[in-house]
Order: C-alpha cells, then sequence, then structure tokens
C-alpha cells in the first residue's frame, strides 16, 4: 500500500520538476551539472517537506526559495574550490601542448566507438571523458547501477575485440 507521504512527494515532482529544471538550467550552463543540482533541490525538497508550514509560504514560494538557494550553493561551492596562482602554476612542471598520440589507434578508437549504440557510446565518453562514476551515470541515464554495469562490461568487451581485429 503506498502511504500518502509518497503519494504527495511523487505528486509535487510532477508538478514542480520541469519549472524547477528550467530555473536551473536557465542558471547553469553545464547541463550535467545542472541535472545533479535539480536532483539535489528535490532531495532537500523531500527531507524537509515535514517542516514546511503553509502558513508561511505557498508550496511553489518554498519550493522556488529551496531552489534559488542550491544554485547560490552550487556557485559558493565552485568558488571555494582552490584556483592555483601565476605562481604556483609556474612551478609545476611543464605539460607539452600536444602528447604524442598513436593517431591509428585514435583512428580505431574512434571508428570502434561509431559502431556502438548511441546509450553505449554516452555510458563510455560519460565514464572515461567526463570521469563520472557508473552509480551517477546510471542515474543520469535512467537505468539501475546493475545495468550500467553490465553495459560498461559488454561495451569494453566489444570495444577490444573491434580494436584487435
Amino acid at each position: 500500500m503506498i502511504n500518502d507521504a509518497v503519494i504527495l512527494k511523487d505528486k509535487i515532482y510532477l508538478d514542480y520538476k520541469e519549472k524547477v529544471a528550467a530555473y536551473v538550467r536557465n542558471r547553469i550552463a553545464d547541463p550535467y551539472a545542472a541535472e545533479d543540482v535539480v536532483s539535489k533541490i528535490f532531495l532537500k525538497v523531500y527531507r524537509k517537506l515535514e517542516y514546511y508550514d503553509e502558513s508561511r509560504a505557498s508550496l511553489s514560494t518554498w519550493i522556488y526559495s529551496i531552489t534559488r538557494n542550491t544554485v547560490i550553493d552550487y556557485y559558493k561551492k565552485r568558488e571555494t574550490q582552490k584556483i592555483l596562482s601565476f605562481d604556483e602554476v609556474a612551478e609545476i612542471e611543464e605539460i607539452p601542448d600536444e602528447l604524442p598520440a598513436d593517431e591509428e589507434l585514435l583512428e580505431d578508437l574512434a571508428n570502434a566507438l561509431e559502431k556502438l549504440s548511441e546509450r553505449e557510446r554516452d555510458l563510455i565518453i560519460l565514464h572515461y571523458y567526463r570521469g563520472y562514476t557508473l552509480k551517477r551515470i546510471a542515474e543520469m541515464m535512467g537505468m539501475s547501477y546493475i545495468n550500467a554495469k553490465v553495459i560498461h562490461a559488454k561495451v569494453l568487451s566489444a570495444l577490444r575485440k573491434l580494436l584487435t581485429n
């Protein structure tokens, strides 16, 4: 039996998801970061729902306050990340502009990636290029973590076969 709290949370999500997501996307350019922020917003809404007081503000005002504050927190967190000074950068060992690469191998890899389905290619790119964990990728792509692990293993095996031929 589904309880009233679950029904209320579902209704809130369905009623406000698009409006909240639009607000966030208009303020955060990176679509993956925006999606993370939207998820955090609804987690906060759900966790604080029992403290919501309708005599102080309407539900929409309360949700938009949480939304606005979460976007502000996102930017505060980014600002507090350490930025290296020019002198600190100069002390770091110089990295060449172009790293030597086996162009044939890169071309083979690009061709192999093109043979994957869009979903498989997205998973590989998000994991190895963007640095997301398989758990986070599963959330982003709307699949279970186990499914993401299975697809990941299958794709790596397929890529190995394609690259060894």
